[in-house]
């Protein structure tokens, strides 16, 4: 029996691109799960992983170890079963929460265990804690009872799965390691198989408000990704998109659940609705469903993904009114505008520098110990291609400290491209 490598030697030849054994990987992982190897290692292993890349063996080895670290659900008696994520992108949750509620409005139970914030990128499971009442947390039983009930659960089920992959998570946000193909699509496996669901659809990122640099980055982490599904016999519908641009316009978790609410009325941004749709119509298809995909448009017009999401919305504490009237949500108390330089045409909107804008105004975390503020963030007026006048409106700044506003109001201006 092959002895594994002392975690040293892993990181060094990690770094050289040298080849490493699926089993000595492991053995990092394992010894850092123990104790054995410090965060400082496995940090250092994330950095060099994220730009040297791991093997499909290497990769396969990871995600297995971080599912041994604790339970794994199969929900398959509960019938088609879907979990629709996002690997990470600015305003990403609009598009899961959107989604999740169109599918669940065609019959097909949605159980997702979400995730939380990490880089500058939103996380579903924030944006569910910033709405008044709602759980983001709950027993495994409790979960796969909503699921079972309101055909809806996006919440994290308790700390019985996957708890090492949601440590490390926490350790790269906090060390500025979240990005590379290969830690994207780990990350985003593990924790859809060890929720159960029959079919996970995952949209993938590329590009400034992304955790991915471009397209091809998040093609080769949806090919990835798509390829440790079958080792568990999940169906998964891994879709590359480009985040040049926040979704829906918006970065901040309350900001993103209003956007949602909003498409699921018939009155929201009618890229989010196009991009819900579409995700909601592969989750569909993929599961089986008499439903068909071509139904998925009449159904937000008949308002069924709205019912869905009251429904969901009751089943996790809180108030179902709020999809009807967004104006129940609460508000950031200092909200300021962001006014154009000059006269043009908006050329560039960089959601990377958005999405950091939002994160300095506590949206993220620039510390470990940071609190996430839910109700802060940026919400965009102007749009690329759009044209604007000197001192028009661009942007409205969402803060609760008026020197992290003035300070985001500049990064914001910043992100926004005016030419002549």
């Amino acid at each position: 029996m092959k002895v594994p490598l002392p975690t040293l030697e892993v990181l060094e030849r990690t770094r050289r691109g040298e080849t490493v054994d699926s089993a000595d990987v492991v053995a990092l992982v394992n010894a850092w799960t123990t104790g054995a190897a410090s965060d400082a290692q496995m940090a250092a292993w994330c950095a060099t992983a994220g730009l040297r890349g791991v093997p499909y063996d290497a990769s396969l080895a990871v995600v297995r170890a971080l599912l041994a670290g604790g339970d794994r659900l199969e929900l398959a008696r509960l019938g088609p079963t879907v979990d629709i994520r996002s690997a990470g992108g600015v305003g990403d949750s609009a598009l899961v929460i959107a989604a999740s509620c169109l599918v669940a409005g065609e019959g097909v139970i949605v159980a997702s265990t979400g995730a939380h914030a990490i880089a500058h990128v939103g996380g579903v499971l924030d944006a569910v804690e910033a709405t008044p009442g709602m759980r983001a947390q709950m027993p495994v039983e409790d979960w796969v009872l909503q699921a079972r009930d309101a055909g809806l659960v996006i919440a994290e089920p308790g700390d019985r799965l996957v708890p090492e992959e949601r440590r490390l998570a926490s350790l790269r946000d906090s060390t500025a390691t979240a990005e590379g193909d290969a830690m994207v699509a780990i990350a985003a496996a593990a924790r859809g198989i060890s929720g159960g669901a029959g079919v996970i659809v995952m949209d993938i990122a590329g590009g400034s408000g992304a955790l991915l640099p471009d397209l091809e980055h998040a093609r080769a982490a949806c090919e990835l990704a798509t390829r440790l599904g079958t080792e568990w016999n999940r169906v998964v519908v891994a879709v590359p998109s480009e985040r040049a641009q926040p979704m829906a316009g918006v970065a901040g978790h309350i900001l993103e659940v209003r956007a949602a609410l909003d498409v699921l009325r018939g009155e929201g941004d009618a890229a989010l609705a196009q991009s819900a749709c579409a995700l909601a119509a592969a989750a569909l298809t993929a599961a089986g469903s008499p439903t068909g995909a071509d139904s998925v448009r009449t159904a937000l017009g008949a308002g069924r993904g709205a019912a869905a999401a009251e429904r969901w919305i009751a089943a996790q504490g809180g108030d179902p009114a709020v999809v009807a009237h967004t104006d129940l949500l609460p508000r950031a108390a200092i909200r300021s505008t962001v006014t154009a330089g000059g006269a043009g045409t908006v050329t560039a909107v960089d959601a990377g520098r958005i999405g950091a804008a939002a994160r300095w105004l506590g949206a993220g975390r620039l510390d470990p110990g940071q609190v996430i503020d839910p109700l802060c963030g940026v919400e965009l007026v102007a749009r690329t291609g759009g044209s604007v006048g000197e001192g028009d409106v661009i942007a409205i700044v969402h803060g609760a400290d008026n020197w992290l506003v003035d300070r985001a109001v500049e990064m914001v201006r910043d992100a926004v491209v005016v030419g002549g």
